[in-house]
């Protein structure tokens, strides 16, 4: 399907009202199984962000099964104890999507900014445009973003991005932040799990430049949500898809809000085809990182860093990538999911 005409599929589906699954085949039942005790020792967090391409039909094809899978995978995990602690979700556009939450059995839920969220003034930025042809469309889709957590949430805070904050197809889905304060027992100080996902660079259909400012304006309007006086007091996990696009600018952007706010990179996570720049040179994918990244920055979507009133208080201590492709080479995405593992002290 080319841009134009996923647009107007986009516009048409909204126009009816939702964005459910539309395609022919069933789904299966949620699994029903009971949460087996934690395997972490106390003292620990783990925090998973993950892509699910929750994209609806006929964007997207058979992704009812495949977003079913996800959920009834952490359904297994929980019961378990393997399952991370937290889920951070993007992409969770359609209802499908949206039901990996009650798939999964976590007990507490928090969504981000929906399709009719108002998006907040920008001034001095123009309305975004260039969908096509110079024509400006509002956001037919919510932000994706979903925290999934078997801790209580409270505190839960979600703004989309600000008008004029997006470029090109980005432009259909009401981007923004999704906050909640996380009871994690043992924690030496309030814990909050901030998620984002980030305009994306060419599959947004405009020049580099174009979704660079963009991107730029969504750092400023990231800026401004952590930007509170008890953020000064409290324990701060980002996770998200950052859509790095390939850009040495984008990533100077990002590391540059990074240091501002005193932060550190846990790791990164994207595609193995571009690997191949860390064999060459690890420093690519480890230099400022708590952890290596598995390829070079620039070419990494899915994030996690983390800031604390004294960042002693905390370390990132393991990384597990799952969701990998199955013994036929496929997944439940086109995105893998990033797990990282948090020790207080």
């Amino acid at each position: 399907m080319n841009r134009k005409r996923m647009v107007l599929s986009l516009i048409a589906l909204g126009a009816l009202g939702g964005f459910s699954s539309m395609v022919p085949g069933s789904v299966p039942p949620p699994l029903t199984l009971a949460a087996a005790p934690d395997t972490l020792p106390p003292g620990y967090l783990s925090v998973l962000t993950y892509n699910v391409g929750g994209l609806p039909w006929p964007v997207a094809r058979d992704r009812p099964q495949a977003l079913a899978a996800i959920g009834d995978r952490l359904a297994q995990m929980r019961a378990t104890g393997a399952a991370p602690q937290v889920v951070v979700l993007q992409e969770a556009f359609t209802t499908d999507a949206e039901a990996i939450a009650r798939r999964s059995g976590y007990g507490f839920v928090a969504f981000g900014p929906g399709a009719g969220m108002a998006q907040p003034a920008l001034p001095g930025y123009a309305p975004a445009r260039s969908i096509w042809k110079g024509e400006t469309v509002g956001p037919q889709l919510s932000s994706g973003l979903v925290i999934l957590s078997d801790y209580r949430l409270s505190d839960i805070r979600r703004q989309p991005f600000p008008k004029g904050a997006c470029a090109g197809y980005d432009c259909l889905a009401n981007k923004g932040m999704l906050s909640a304060r996380v009871a994690v027992p043992d924690a030496p100080a309030p814990v909050e799990i901030i998620a984002t996902h980030m305009n994306s660079a060419g599959p947004s259909g405009q020049p580099e430049i174009v979704s660079r400012a963009a991107y730029a304006r969504q750092i400023d309007a990231l800026d401004r949500f952590d930007d509170r006086p008890e953020s000064h007091r409290t324990i701060r996990l980002f996770a998200g898809d950052f859509n790095m696009g390939h850009s040495p600018g984008r990533l100077e952007l990002l590391m540059g809000y990074i240091k501002k706010r005193k932060a550190k990179v846990a790791t990164a996570m994207g595609r193995d085809k571009y690997a191949d720049g860390c064999r060459a040179m690890r420093s690519l994918c480890g230099a400022q990182f708590a952890m290596a990244a598995n390829v070079p920055a620039q070419h990494a979507n899915d994030w996690q860093f983390y800031a604390a009133p004294d960042m002693r208080m905390l370390a990132a201590v393991s990384r597990e990538v799952m969701f990998k492709p199955d013994a036929n080479g496929k997944t439940l995405s086109d995105h893998l999911g990033l797990k990282v593992t948090y020790r207080f002290q």
